[in-house]
């Protein structure tokens, strides 16, 4: 079936404690279709379940959604990055470059600008956004460099940044469901970060580099090395990519 913007309720929030908290409770009382979005989180969380700082003026919202079948679950996670990608390149400038560190990390201008979250509650799909829109955590407090929309010159608010992010994962959901992922992964692909690239990456404590020469049909990484073309499924980008 085709989803259609119009079939979501925004519900509202000046504070709350994760979006995707109160999304799991909707979930509970078999609710699809709701965008779940705040002001400000006081237990806002990550991927490693470390704390996402949520002060007002930025975007914490969560979607409801069907989940037909789990071995999709990762999809989501690449169908909302490729999403944010493209609402920050709609309302950015052109010196701005957006793209997308392996596997769903926000960059912008090689800074980290926002959080995405995946999780499975029952048979439906909640994906959780953060987006860096006026301030963005000090980088003592974090990984990577991170920045926000404003410090780029890039003006928007949260109900109207959130409101073109669904346009956006509504349109590419259904681009998946006609011609199925690899319409995804062919999209995505000139957004990666490092793409045709030397990359240096961290698997279970193991460095790994070689050249970045694409995803296979699930968003897996192809890694070139000098005597093989690597699959790798999971792993984290060091921060040698970045200099």
């Amino acid at each position: 079936m085709r989803l259609n913007k119009i079939d979501f309720e925004f519900i509202h929030f000046k504070s709350i404690d994760s979006t995707n908290n109160y999304a799991k409770t909707l979930c509970n009382q078999n609710l699809i279709n709701k965008v779940i979005i705040a002001d400000t989180q006081t237990a806002g969380r990550t991927t490693k379940k470390q704390c996402w700082i949520s002060p007002k003026g930025n975007l914490y919202f969560s979607i409801i959604l069907p989940l037909k079948c789990e071995k999709n679950l990762p999809e989501f996670s690449f169908i909302s990055a490729l999403s944010i990608v493209e609402s920050i390149k709609e309302i950015s400038t052109p010196q701005n470059i957006i793209k997308i560190k392996w596997p769903n990390d926000i960059l912008l201008n090689k800074q980290k600008l926002c959080g995405i979250l995946i999780e499975k509650e029952n048979d439906k799909v909640i994906i959780g956004i953060g987006i860096n829109i006026i301030s963005s955590p000090d980088v003592s407090l974090t990984r990577y460099p991170t920045t926000n929309l404003k410090k780029n010159n890039i003006k928007t608010t949260p109900s109207k940044l959130a409101e073109l992010v669904l346009e956006k994962l509504v349109n590419n959901i259904n681009l998946r469901n006609n011609n199925g992922f690899k319409a995804i992964i062919s999209k995505i692909i000139p957004y990666m970060y490092k793409f045709n690239d030397t990359i240096y990456l961290e698997i279970n404590n193991q460095k790994l580099s070689g050249i970045f020469c694409g995803l296979d049909e699930t968003g897996a990484l192809l890694l070139k090395t000098d005597d093989e073309t690597k699959v790798i499924f999971s792993g984290e980008m060091t921060k040698e990519n970045f200099i």
